[in-house]
C-alpha cells in the first residue's frame, strides 16, 4: 500500500464525498510542504539527508498532521498557521517509525524497505536524529515557550511508553494485561495524539474549554487509532499493511487483540502462548487469537473510542465538525 500513500488515497470511504475531498486537499499541501522543507533543509553529508527522507517520501497515513491542522481551523485558526507544527510532527513521528524498525528488526515499512534495511542500522538511527533536530528547528522559528513544552513533554512521554513496551519482550501473562496496555498506550500514542491537536488548537488560539474538549476527542482518537493498528498487525497482509506484518507478535509486544486472546483463555494456554512467542513462534497465538473472537472484540472497540471521539466535538461550535468526526471513523475503521 505505500503506492496508496505516495499519492495520498487514504482517507477510505467517508459517506459524504465533499469531506472526502476536503481532507485529501490537505493532504496534498501536507505532502507538497513536507518535500519542501526536506529540499529546503538538506545539508552534508549526502546520505544521511538521503537516509532521513526514504520513509518520508513513502508517504504515512499523516493522521497526526491532519489533527493539528484541523484543530487549528476547528477554532478559527487557519491552515496555513497550523502547516509548521504539523510538519514538525510528521518528522518526529517518522523517526520514532525508523528507530522502532530497528529495535524490532523489521523489513518493511509504508510499503518500501525499511531504512535501516537499506541504509544501515548506524545511519537509520542517526537520520532519525536528525528528523527530531529539525522538527525542533522548524517549530522553534514560529513557537512559544509553552507550545515547545507541549511538543517536548509529548515526546518524553512517547519514549517512556516505548521503554515499556520493550520492557514486554520479555514477560510474563501476568503482565499483559489490559490495565498495563492501556498504560502504554496512554503514553506511547495517545500522548502524540493530544499534543498535536493540542498544538493546533493553541495557535488557533483556542479557548482553555475548546481545548479541554479536544483534548477528549485527541484521546479517544488514540486508542482507537492505535487499537485499530493492532488489528491491522494481525490480520493484514504486507501488501495492505505496507509494513512488516505480525511484528507485534512477533516481538512479544503489547497488542490489544493478543492481550484480548490471553485474558478469555485458560492460564495454563496463556502461558504456553507467552513462552512461544518468546521464542519467536506465532502459531499458537494466531488460533487462540481465532477461538476467542479477539479480532471482532477489539473492532467493536476501536469503533467505540471512534464513537466517543465523535460525542465529544458534536455540537460544541467547532467550526469543521464535520471532518473532526470523518477523521474519527478513519481512524476506528481503516484498512491502512
Amino acid at each position: 500500500m505505500g503506492e496508496r500513500h505516495a499519492n495520498v488515497d487514504i482517507i477510505g470511504t467517508p459517506s459524504d464525498e465533499s469531506r472526502r475531498q476536503e481532507l485529501r486537499s490537505r493532504l496534498v499541501t501536507i505532502e507538497e510542504e513536507i518535500n519542501n522543507v526536506i529540499e529546503s533543509e538538506r545539508g552534508e553529508p549526502e546520505i544521511l539527508y538521503e537516509t532521513a527522507q526514504h520513509l518520508l517520501q513513502a508517504g504515512g497515513k499523516r493522521i497526526r498532521s491532519l489533527l493539528t491542522t484541523l484543530s487549528c481551523e476547528a477554532v478559527g485558526g487557519t491552515f496555513e498557521e497550523a502547516l509548521p507544527f504539523a510538519i514538525a510532527t510528521e518528522f518526529v513521528q517518522t523517526a520514532s517509525l525508523i528507530h522502532d524498525d530497528v529495535i524490532d528488526e523489521d523489513d518493511t515499512r509504508r510499503g518500501v524497505e525499511s531504512t535501516h534495511k537499506k541504509y544501515g542500522n548506524r545511519m537509520a538511527i542517526i537520520a532519525g536524529d536528525l528528523l527530531v533536530a529539525q522538527a525542533v528547528k522548524l517549530v522553534s522559528k514560529f513557537s512559544s515557550p509553552e507550545l515547545m513544552y507541549v511538543v517536548a513533554d509529548a515526546g518524553v512521554k512517547m519514549c517512556e511508553g516505548e521503554a515499556s513496551d520493550i520492557l514486554m519482550y520479555f514477560t510474563t501473562p501476568k503482565l499483559l494485561t489490559k490495565e498495563n496496555y492501556f498504560d502504554i498506550v496512554r503514553r506511547k500514542t495517545v500522548s502524540f495524539m493530544r499534543a498535536a491537536i493540542k498544538i493546533g488548537g493553541m495557535v488557533g488560539k483556542a479557548t482553555t474549554e475548546q481545548l479541554v474538549i479536544l483534548d477528549t476527542y485527541g484521546e479517544q482518537m488514540g486508542y482507537a487509532f492505535q487499537i485499530r493498528d493492532d488489528i491491522l498487525d494481525v490480520i493484514a497482509s504486507s501488501t495492505t499493511a505496507g509494513k512488516t506484518t505480525h511484528s507485534d507478535l512477533r516481538g512479544s509486544k503489547t497488542n490489544y487483540v493478543l492481550i484480548h486472546a490471553l485474558s478469555s483463555c485458560t492460564e495454563s494456554d496463556a502461558g504456553k502462548c507467552v513462552n512461544l512467542l518468546n521464542e519467536g513462534n506465532i502459531e499458537f497465538a494466531l488460533q487462540l487469537i481465532e477461538e476467542t473472537d479477539a479480532v471482532k472484540h477489539a473492532s467493536e472497540l476501536a469503533q467505540e473510542y471512534a464513537e466517543k471521539a465523535k460525542e465529544a466535538i458534536t455540537n460544541k461550535g467547532f467550526m469543521n465538525e464535520d471532518l473532526l468526526c470523518s477523521l474519527a471513523d478513519l481512524a476506528g475503521d481503516r484498512d491502512f
